[in-house]
């Protein structure tokens, strides 16, 4: 299902990257691009309040109906999809514009990891893939925006366990290293070609490279991941040997950012 939403949006994606060097003034293509990523969000939008209620009042008088219940269960992880799609569209749109907020405080990021983490072990579930996290026994406190680093790890879990096929393997590690603290999601699954893994964070990236597959993603997800690793002061990277090779993205954060001198060091507290 995810497939049948992202499709349209990826073929228009292709459609407007095909066209941009015909456009006659180039200064005013970031601004067409930035209007067309807005009005797709807010289209996207749109229907979710409405969806959202009818999903809660089917559910609510469906209480009784076990079979009703877990059709209305994909509906609401559906409408959460596509809200999040919505709100990566906006934040890429920001981003371009050196306009993402991020709210700091002293965070523990293997608390940050839990939820995404939980939902991505739902997914790999389904299609039998096995998710491991690999964690020290201590906190890794950073200065960072919770919701926004969250965001980046969901983003990061997303594609590897959509690249990643059936009965396949996905790691997650936390774990500090000097200064920083790094997150790295490493699948046995469909690889990078080298062609493509200079660019995987560039905006709409997946979109006109790999139309053609069945797993052809928007590529709006990395692109902010890289947004929001930029605007802590980290970076993310991507590595591959190749297609059918597997992958390894790696989000690394500094402890201390540019913008304050507080250090957030790794808790000595066990878990």
């Amino acid at each position: 299902m995810d497939e049948m939403i992202e499709r349209p949006f990826r073929q228009t994606a292709v459609a407007f990257l095909n066209g941009y060097p015909s456009i006659d003034d180039p200064v005013d293509a970031p601004q067409l691009k930035d209007q067309i990523l807005a009005v797709v969000a807010h289209e996207l939008r749109g229907p979710l309040s409405p969806l959202r209620l009818a999903s809660q009042l089917i559910r609510r008088v469906s209480a009784d109906r076990p079979e009703v219940v877990r059709s209305i269960d994909v509906i609401d992880r559906q409408i959460c999809q596509i809200a999040r799609l919505a709100d990566d569209l906006m934040d890429a749109t920001r981003a371009g514009h050196g306009a993402l907020r991020v709210h700091r405080t002293c965070v523990d990021l293997i608390d940050v990891l839990a939820d995404p983490f939980e939902a991505a072990a739902l997914a790999a579930a389904k299609r039998g893939q096995i998710l491991t996290l690999q964690v020290p026994d201590r906190a890794l406190r950073v200065e960072g925006d919770p919701v926004r680093l969250a965001q980046a790890i969901h983003n990061l879990l997303h594609n590897a366990v959509k690249y990643t096929p059936a009965d396949g393997r996905i790691t997650v590690t936390a774990r500090a290293e000097g200064k920083d603290l790094v997150v790295s999601v490493k699948d046995n699954g469909l690889g990078i070609s080298g062609a493509l893994l200079p660019h995987v964070f560039d905006l709409f990236a997946q979109a006109s490279r790999t139309l053609a597959a069945s797993a052809g993603g928007l590529g709006v997800g990395l692109a902010v991941v890289k947004a929001i690793a930029e605007a802590h002061g980290g970076t993310v990277t991507a590595t591959s040997a190749g297609p059918g090779t597997g992958s390894e993205f790696t989000l690394r954060l500094p402890i201390v950012t540019n913008s304050s001198q507080n250090v957030c060091l790794p808790g000595p507290d066990t878990r």
